[in-house]
């Protein structure tokens, strides 16, 4: 960021255009515009999603080009919100850590100034007699009921048995046996390199199918799906070890598009193959894009 303020203030000057012409003409402040001119990102921690907008804005203020600095201000923001999100995390974890440690220090001493009593537990007779009492009652009942039941069972009833006979099958037809049906021919999905290196083309893809991540590293990760930013998974710092997945519809979806900040050791698969990274980019440590298209049946003839 410092490089493209640098180069925003010396395109300034050389046209001779003052600060205070330009806060006129963008309707910044003019607090902002050094802060632009010093490639202090802080400045914008709170406003980082208005920033491109801003730059843009100097841009036309002072008559130059705003792609000239369109894709490194681009890589700026995305490297300073990773890292800012990375301190973050790390805060939040420290935090945890010693809420931790004081609340186990606090349970400690808890325990020492009031150590545990014994607690001597009494035999109570008079539950145990009234147990005793209970049982013998249903001794004797399930005994006189015994009793009186087996002579039932015994008195006689010589009753004959009725002889059934089962019918006869008189059907005379023929099993029918199934013919067995033709197997239908299921295509796999396959993941074949495209055009240019990070880019892929998933083909034979006729239902939904699972698209997923393993993050080997912390990293700051966004999906773009068809030209929409994707919420789910959202744009921030996932931790190393974390799984993410995304299901993808060949009817409705064409275009994937996914940027990582700490590219080294990810792993991608499609329905659980996974997707063969080339070794150009496989161990990049820095910023890095795939993209899929989701094409058609690679059977069909070509028209």
């Amino acid at each position: 960021m410092k490089e493209i303020g640098e180069f925003l203030k010396q395109k300034r000057l050389e046209k001779g255009i003052t600060i205070d012409q330009v806060a006129e003409k963008t309707r910044m402040p003019a607090a902002r515009i050094k802060a632009i001119e010093e490639g202090n990102l802080d400045a914008f921690k709170d406003d980082l999603s208005y920033l491109q907008f801003f730059i843009q804005s100097y841009c036309n203020a002072i008559g130059i080009d705003y792609h000239e600095v369109k894709q490194q201000l681009s890589d700026s923001i995305n490297s300073y919100t990773m890292s800012f999100q990375a301190d973050q995390l790390r805060a939040q974890n420290e935090s945890e850590k010693n809420i931790r440690e004081k609340s186990t220090q606090r349970v400690n001493e808890y325990k020492k100034r009031n150590p545990a009593k014994k607690v001597e537990r009494k035999i109570d007779f008079s539950l145990i007699s009234f147990v005793a009492v209970i049982a013998l009652i249903v001794i004797c009942l399930v005994t006189v009921g015994g009793y009186y039941l087996s002579r039932q069972l015994f008195s006689g009833n010589d009753e004959p048995i009725a002889d059934v006979t089962p019918p006869e099958d008189t059907n005379d037809d023929k099993p029918q046996i199934d013919q067995p049906e033709e197997p239908v021919e299921v295509k796999e999905i396959e993941v074949n390199p495209g055009e240019q290196v990070g880019d892929y083309v998933i083909e034979n893809a006729e239902e939904k199918f699972t698209l997923r991540i393993e993050f080997a590293s912390n990293s700051w990760f966004r999906a773009i799906l068809d030209g929409t930013e994707l919420t789910t998974p959202e744009a921030r710092v996932y931790d190393a070890g974390t799984t993410l997945e995304m299901e993808l519809d060949p009817v409705n979806n064409r275009e994937l598009n996914l940027r990582f900040g700490y590219f080294a050791g990810m792993k991608l698969y499609v329905d659980d193959k996974e997707v063969e990274i080339d070794e150009s980019i496989a161990n990049i440590t820095g910023v890095q894009e795939i993209n899929f298209t989701i094409g058609g049946n690679t059977s069909e003839p070509a028209e």
